[in-house]
């Protein structure tokens, strides 16, 4: 894989990005009508890029391979991600690493110490991988047969070198 990098997403690519959370999605075994039902959750949200809180991880050839986005919750301290999501054709390369990394520095210029998590079934290894801790379980609203995970992760303190 070439170098990649990550940057701010652009309003102007929020179709190709929805289409790489659909992708993602179907790579973890959902069939048509089940990305139906989820697309409300799947679709980017013009308002968090216009506002800085959508991330891409790109290519040096300017292809996106995946994004995450993290929302201001409204109670002090508390950010929500939004979604991490990586093109299969980029899995496990350390892109969803990176992008959680992202989500955790977005999180600290947010005010926030805690990042709330609803992980679907397929990405529950990976939020424990992370350091985050289950803490529930709730079901999706955009589909209540499908249950999520709900995790905490407490964002460590900066460092004095910013990081």
């Amino acid at each position: 894989m070439t170098e990649t990098w990550v940057r701010p997403a652009r309003v102007d690519e929020a179709a190709e990005l929805t289409q790489i959370a659909v992708r993602a999605t179907k790579h973890d075994g959902y069939d048509d009508e089940a990305i139906a039902r989820f697309m409300p959750g799947l679709k980017i949200n013009l308002a968090l890029i216009a506002a800085g809180l959508v991330f891409v991880a790109e290519g040096e050839n300017g292809v996106p391979y995946g994004h995450v986005s993290v929302r201001p919750t409204g109670i002090g301290g508390l950010s929500l991600l939004d979604g991490i999501f990586v093109d299969p054709a980029y899995s496990r390369r350390g892109l969803g690493t990176r992008l959680f990394a992202t989500a955790i520095e977005l999180s600290r210029k947010l005010a926030g110490n805690v990042i709330l998590i609803n992980s679907s079934p397929h990405s529950v290894e990976f939020y424990a991988r992370m350091g985050a801790n289950k803490i529930g379980a709730t079901p999706f609203v955009f589909s209540p047969d499908v249950q999520l995970s709900m995790f905490a992760f407490a964002i460590p303190p900066s460092t004095e070198h910013g990081t």
